[in-house]
């Protein structure tokens, strides 16, 4: 669907100024980039207010289909240059593509049987968010929680690392105050990755709590305060003694399936 001239104006000036968190958290709006995130966005039930597009989009048939995908929806279009499209682009290369969508709100809601939490503490670096978001789906977790200096999971680099989990996958952002008193209420466990802990292998099904929330931290800081008081168990992956720590991201996903594995034993036995 066509934009008019105004509402063109008003798309490109929103999402360049959606490049700034203030921004996104005052308009409760973010921006996707590239041909395989706004795909996902379309198939997804999350509200996009307009897409940005450029000629080039029009000249194969996945940006055809693209375009398809967004006027099945009534979705505005909004053509404009390949420069005005790099000016509110976080990437060099957005392919052509750009959308603005409405940030869903969610709520972490008291789980009914058992559960499998992520909790980011203070990680800062939008790539291995996106990317542990994105496993987090994958390894079937109730949900996601961002404690306070993690960096927003809205920014167009972990939405893009996320690879369209951030659109189906719940994650909440969250003081530690409000989830410290879910915690409690929910009857959730929280383990922590850390170097002095148990070796993973050695954690049984047995051991492991039905609603349980596994937090993973900045490599640099470790633990924050409220965090580590909080903890009841700490777990750690058994490496070579030449390496000395793993990438967050690569971590998260050893610790996610071991507890998958771990939980389905269990049911299974």
């Amino acid at each position: 669907m066509p934009a008019s001239d105004s509402t063109a104006v008003k798309l490109l000036t929103l999402a360049r100024d959606l490049q700034r968190r203030k921004a996104r958290e005052r308009q409760y709006r973010f921006v996707a980039e590239g041909l395989r995130t706004v795909e996902m966005l379309l198939a997804s039930p999350l509200e996009v207010a307009g897409l940005l597009v450029t000629a080039s989009l029009r000249e194969d048939d996945r940006g055809r289909a693209l375009l398809a995908m967004a006027e099945a929806r009534e979705v505005p279009l909004v053509e404009v240059s390949e420069a005005e499209l790099a000016s509110a682009a976080d990437t060099e290369t957005p392919q052509g593509v750009l959308a603005v969508a409405a940030i869903p709100e969610r709520r972490l809601a008291p789980p009914s049987g058992p559960a499998r939490y992520l909790v980011l503490d203070a990680l800062q670096d939008p790539g291995n968010v996106g990317t542990v978001i994105r496993t987090a789906a994958a390894m079937g977790v109730t949900a996601t929680v961002a404690l306070p200096g993690t960096v927003d999971v809205w920014n167009a680099k972990v939405v893009r690392g996320s690879m369209g989990a951030l659109f189906h996958h719940p994650v909440v952002m969250m003081s530690w105050e409000d989830f410290g008193r879910f915690v409690e209420t929910a009857g959730v466990e929280l383990w922590a990755a850390d170097l002095a802990g148990v070796p993973l292998p050695s954690v049984s099904s047995a051991d492991c709590p039905e609603r349980l929330g596994m937090v993973v931290s900045n490599e640099g800081a470790g633990l924050s305060p409220h965090v580590a008081a909080a903890v009841t168990r700490t777990v750690h992956i058994p490496m070579a003694p030449e390496v000395e720590s793993l990438n967050v991201a690569v971590a998260t996903g050893i610790l996610l399936y071991a507890l998958r594995v771990a939980s389905s034993s269990s049911q299974s036995s």
